[in-house]
């Protein structure tokens, strides 16, 4: 399949792209993301699901008020490659591998997206996971057997999320993170 990659910001839908603004807190350098083809702070995907996240990001507005956000789109195998061995330097191989998938580099293809929701009248990210559960927290079903009103919260805006998602051509990543949906319209649900 040719790359035909666009900005999703030409299309009104909003994002940013990850390790521009986050690369020292994975022990990136400046120069690693550059290197890796990295340009700047926006997300380009597939020009073949624009129309579809557009779709969401509507259905997102009109039911919750939230606006869609892509936190990650297209990311070259250069970057997954730097990252992966960036990462293990500094978190560990095992750490590691519950955050990347190198076997397939799925967002090497620009089909897939990490996502979440954007409240625009506190123009703030909606948040699905408290940072101080650690890395395990951004799994599926993580707070699913929790009793206490914040993992209910959380454990609600994941699942109206990946079902969302699900219902307009997305399938869960292989790692099954909450936020990590590829462009499958072909392939049934797997949440």
């Amino acid at each position: 399949m040719l790359l035909k990659l666009v900005k999703i910001s030409n299309y009104g839908i909003l994002g940013s792209n990850f390790y521009w603004n986050k690369y020292e807190s994975k022990g990136l350098s400046k120069q690693d993301v550059l290197d890796a083809g990295q340009t700047g702070d926006h997300v380009e995907v597939h020009i073949d699901i624009i129309e579809v996240l557009k779709k969401l990001d509507q259905k997102f507005q009109d039911n919750l008020g939230f606006r869609l956000y892509i936190k990650e789109g297209y990311c070259s195998r250069a970057l997954y490659e730097i990252v992966y061995k960036r990462r293990c330097e500094k978190f560990g191989k095992e750490e590691t591998d519950k955050l990347l998938n190198m076997q397939d580099m799925p967002h090497s293809q620009g089909l897939s997206v990490d996502v979440t929701l954007w409240d625009p009248k506190e123009d703030i990210e909606v948040y699905f996971r408290n940072a101080a559960d650690g890395t395990n927290a951004l799994f599926v079903d993580f707070y699913k057997n929790k009793d206490d009103g914040q993992s209910k919260q959380y454990q609600e805006l994941q699942e109206y999320l990946i079902t969302t998602m699900q219902d307009n051509g997305f399938r869960l990543g292989k790692l099954r993170e909450y936020f990590h949906f590829d462009y499958r319209p072909d392939e049934p649900k797997n949440f």
